[in-house]
Order: C-alpha cells, then structure tokens, then sequence
C-alpha cells in the first residue's frame, strides 16, 4: 500500500450522512392523513490518526558557516509549538478504504545575530513510521519565513499539507502515528539533547 503527500490549499470536513426515515401513509373514511418523519444520523467515523510532534527534532538551532558556537553565530532558532488538522475517512458502514489528512504545523522562529537576510527556508519533515525504512515513510518540506522590518521574531503557521493513508482490512486510523519535527544534522540532535539532559528535561 502507498500514501501520498500533497502540499496544496484545500481543505477537507467530515461529512455525516443523514437518511430520511418516511412514514407509512393510511387513509380510511374516518381518519385523517398521519405521517411520521424520523432522521437517523449515521454513527460517526473513527477518531483522526495519532499526530505528535517528536521530542528532540521540535528545535532547530542553525548556526552560520564556521567553528563558532557563540550566540552571535546563530542564524536562526526555531521551536515547534504545535498543528492543525482534520481527517476525512473514505467509505461507509465503517468500513473504510481510507483517510484523508490535512496538517499545517506552527512554530516560533527567532532571527540570531549571524542572519540579516529578511528570508529564512526552515526544513521539517512529517514521518509514518509504520511505512519505514520505505520512502513514502518520511517526506520533507520547507518552510520560508519572511521576516517584518525591524522585527526578530515571528509565530509562523505553514501551508496546508494533505496526506492520503490507506487502510486495509481491520485497520482504522487511529493506528496509524504521525510525527512532525524538524529536519536536524547530527550535531543539531546532539546539542538538543544535550541541552535537554542539563536543563532536567530528558525524561519522557
């Protein structure tokens, strides 16, 4: 099975049927015309799939070119904050070839002392680890932050990302984990670890 991502603007809604119940009609000479409507809703799909953001890849710290780690080398620092989304499940009487998901991450970026471009590409990735080491199990984006004059600081929401999982038989989507973080080099993991450990918030 194969999922597809899509960066697009759309978005997608659950939608419930509902089925109109009509009531039968009598007539006879001494009564008159009864008629009985009842709406039954259709019993709601799943919940959405799992999406978290992934400890130690939910910060960025990118430093310019060179040996130096002083706070004036820093070019950019950016921290995941968080996502909005909904699903959209494919099929009826529960039984579901697929869900649809659209996502669009949110994270606060700082411009350091090193960067004075007003552009900033910022690269993160969105990963399912039930489809790994395949390829369709990581895919990257990035995102480009143009930066206020006079302003070092930004909330940043990004485009829209549609993603497309299908199901198989007995699966349901709440299964399935989804994981946001940031595209690190080995020495950006390293140093958030490390930081994590020296300030006491390693522990899961």
């Amino acid at each position: 099975m194969m999922f597809r991502f899509d960066r697009r603007p759309f978005r997608l809604s659950i939608i419930v049927p509902l089925f109109a119940v009509s009531a039968i009609l009598s007539l006879t000479a001494c009564s008159a015309v009864d008629e009985l409507t009842s709406i039954v809703e259709k019993e709601p799909p799943p919940p959405c799939p799992r999406i978290k953001l992934l400890k130690d890849a939910d910060i960025i710290t990118v430093y310019r070119p060179g040996s130096g780690r002083d706070i004036t080398d820093i070019r950019y620092e950016a921290e995941l904050k968080g996502f909005f989304g909904e699903c959209d499940y494919v099929g009826k009487s529960r039984v579901y070839s697929k869900v649809n998901l659209t996502l669009r991450i949110s994270y606060d970026i700082s411009r350091g002392p090193a960067e004075r471009d007003n552009l900033i590409k910022v690269p993160y990735f969105i990963a399912i680890p039930k489809y790994y080491p395949r390829p369709e199990g990581r895919s990257e984006f990035v995102s480009t932050v143009k930066f206020i004059e006079n302003r070092d600081n930004m909330v940043v929401v990004d485009d829209e990302i549609a993603i497309s999982l299908p199901l198989g038989k007995g699966q349901t989507g709440p299964e399935t984990n989804v994981y946001i973080g940031f595209v690190l080099t080995k020495d950006q993991l390293d140093f958030n670890r490390e930081n994590r450990r020296a300030t006491g918030l390693s522990n899961p």
